[in-house]
């Protein structure tokens, strides 16, 4: 089975696949709600109050200057536009009757590893409702959930996909201290843990994953995900984001083929590809397809980079290479 590495641009056409999605408000009657997947235009109008990308400037460049002055407001209005359209759309996509791009996709590769710099949940989504994804595991690192009492025994299930937040995701929580108290002693004493604890934590989406619950307690974003800033080597450094690395260079080096979706390999996000690159030079592969509309250049920018790797452009969008059955793996 490949490897697939996903970018923005695999989201962009669930909201087509979905249609428009409509809500009862009692002071406007029926509307229609606004919950695609944002794009770069998208997260100017919502975070930023912009139509346009000022002279100069990148949206990184804007998500870095409002975090150095300690606004962190555009990056939880992103999150929660986010979970609104895991909401929404990630749901219907995971169960549509009718067969979706995104549908026929994993039930092609529904037993294969997905690294994804996104911050949403759409993979898992669609993989839980196939049976094929389970949180305590299948983010290739071990995750703890909350399940209602006689749902335990789900613990014991093994996911046959495993999904990989390169970026962080917005459902899991890191805990790298705790409270404990000493004998005869009621103060509570904060000591470090022996290893990071990561929780599963789908606040909003929980509906997303059946019968999975979540604990009370803090939900914030700036703790959960790198932010889409110029410099990520901060966050690239925090403990879930190691782990999953590691896990992820480790598929690569036993893949045979990877193949990224949507993702543009962007100059800021460098030290966070090229680990993968490398990992996949010393795969028994060493190939990749780039599966976008503008695959040439990307595949022409990459390639003096990682000698060794065969790179193989796929000029078209998520659901054209589905609808032609995937070509370059056949």
């Amino acid at each position: 089975m490949p490897t697939f590495i996903l970018g923005a641009g695999f989201n962009v056409d669930a909201t087509a696949e979905t249609g428009p999605f409509f809500e009862e408000s009692c002071y406007i009657g029926r509307f229609q709600v606004d919950c695609a997947y944002p794009l770069v235009s998208d997260t100017l109008r919502q975070c930023f109050n912009l139509t346009a990308l000022p002279a100069g400037k990148s949206i990184e460049n804007l998500f870095a200057g409002a975090i150095a002055e300690g606004n962190y407001a555009p990056l939880v209005k992103l999150a929660d536009r986010l979970r609104e359209a895991d909401h929404y759309i990630a749901n219907r996509i995971a169960r549509y009757e009718e067969q979706s791009s995104y549908r026929r996709f994993f039930d092609a590769f529904g037993r294969s590893s997905f690294l994804t710099f996104n911050y949403d949940s759409l993979p898992e989504t669609i993989l839980h409702n196939l049976g094929l994804w389970h949180p305590h595991d299948g983010y290739g690192v071990p995750v703890a959930t909350f399940l209602p009492p006689g749902k335990e025994h789900l613990r014991k299930r093994e996911s046959s996909a495993f999904v990989l937040h390169l970026h962080g995701s917005l459902c899991i929580a890191t805990s790298e201290t705790e409270l404990y108290q000493r004998p005869e002693d009621k103060r509570w004493w904060l000591s470090p843990r022996d290893r990071p604890l990561f929780k599963f934590d789908p606040s909003s989406i929980s509906a997303n994953f059946p019968p999975y619950q979540r604990e009370p307690g803090t939900d914030d974003a700036r703790d959960r995900v790198i932010a889409p800033v110029p410099d990520k080597s901060q966050g690239l450094s925090e403990a879930f984001i190691r782990a999953t690395y590691a896990k992820a260079e480790g598929l690569l080096q036993e893949s045979e083929i990877a193949v990224a979706i949507g993702y543009s390999f962007n100059q800021h996000d460098h030290s966070s590809y090229q680990p993968l690159l490398c990992a996949l030079r010393r795969s028994h592969g060493r190939r990749m397809l780039v599966v976008a509309p503008d695959a040439d250049s990307i595949t022409t920018a990459l390639r003096p980079s990682v000698p060794g790797l065969a790179i193989e452009p796929v000029m078209a969008t998520f659901r054209q290479w589905v609808n032609q059955s995937f070509p370059g793996l056949n």
